[in-house]
C-alpha cells in the first residue's frame, strides 16, 4: 500500500520507493511499540477490574471506563473505529487487488466480495474469531517467518527453490502441529509433540527449520548452480 500510495504521487525511483517504505515502516514499528508497551502496563494493571479470561476488547474497555468514566470510552470507540477502518481499508485493498489478478472478477467486485464476507463474519463476535483464527495463525506464522527471512538471502544460493521450499514446508509442518495443541483435538498429537524443543515458547518448529536449512544449504552447495540446456 506504502508503494502504490508513493507511485500513485508520481515517485518511480527505486531508491526513493524504498526510502520512503522504510521511513513509513519506522514511524509504524515506533508507534506500535508505544501502543504495545502502553497494553503492556495496561493489562498489568487491570488485574482487579475485569475477569482475565475476557478478551482484550472487554479488558481494555473495562480499564478505560473505570480511569475515564463514559467521555473516555466514547474517545476510545471513535480510536478503535478509526484504527480499524484503516486497517480494514487497506487489506481490502491489497486483497482486492492482488486476486483481481488471477480471478475472473473485477477490482470492485472484489472490494464488495470481501466487504460482505467481513461483515458477516464480524457478526461472529471477538472471541470467536480469536478461537478460529488462533489456530490458523499458528500455523501458518512459522513458514511465513521463514519466507520473510530467506528473502533477504538469495543471492547467497545457487538456486533458492533448494533452500526456501523444503525449509518452508518443515515449518508449516510443525506449525501445525503446534496449531493442533491450541485445540481440542491435542490428545490426538502423539506424546513426544508436547515435549518438542522450544514448544513451550511456541518455537517448536524452529530447530527442524534450522536443521532443514542446513541439510538444504549442503545440498545446494553440492549440486551447484542450475545447469540450463541450450537448444541447438
Amino acid at each position: 500500500m506504502i508503494v502504490n500510495a508513493a507511485r500513485s504521487r508520481g515517485v518511480q525511483d527505486a531508491k526513493l520507493l524504498t526510502r520512503y517504505t522504510m521511513l513509513a515502516g519506522v514511524i509504524a514499528g515506533v508507534g506500535l511499540t508505544l501502543v504495545y508497551l502502553s497494553l503492556f502496563k495496561l493489562g498489568s494493571d487491570s488485574g482487579a477490574i475485569v475477569d482475565q479470561n475476557a478478551n482484550g476488547a472487554a479488558i481494555l474497555h473495562a480499564y478505560v471506563q473505570q480511569t475515564f468514566g463514559g467521555m473516555g470510552s466514547m474517545f476510545l470507540a471513535a480510536l478503535i473505529f478509526v484504527a480499524c477502518m484503516v486497517t480494514a481499508v487497506g487489506l481490502t485493498c491489497a486483497c482486492a487487488e492482488f486476486f483481481a489478478q488471477y480471478l475472473p472478477l473485477s477490482y470492485k467486485a472484489l472490494v464488495f466480495i470481501l466487504g460482505l464476507f467481513s461483515m458477516l463474519v464480524s457478526n461472529l463476535g471477538l472471541s470467536h474469531l480469536i478461537q478460529i483464527s488462533i489456530p490458523v495463525l499458528t500455523a501458518i506464522y512459522p513458514p511465513c517467518i521463514v519466507l520473510v527471512v530467506l528473502s533477504f538471502t538469495l543471492n547467497w544460493w545457487n538456486r533458492s527453490t533448494r533452500i526456501i521450499a523444503p525449509t518452508m514446508l518443515v515449518s508449516l509442518v510443525f506449525g501445525i502441529v503446534d496449531a493442533i495443541k491450541t485445540t481440542s483435538f491435542k490428545d490426538a498429537l502423539p506424546l513426544f509433540s508436547q515435549h518438542l524443543p522450544l514448544a513451550d515458547q511456541g518455537l517448536s518448529w524452529l530447530p527442524p527449520s534450522l536443521a532443514m536449512l542446513v541439510i538444504a544449504a549442503v545440498v545446494d552447495r553440492v549440486k551447484g548452480p542450475q545447469r540450463v540446456a541450450v537448444q541447438q
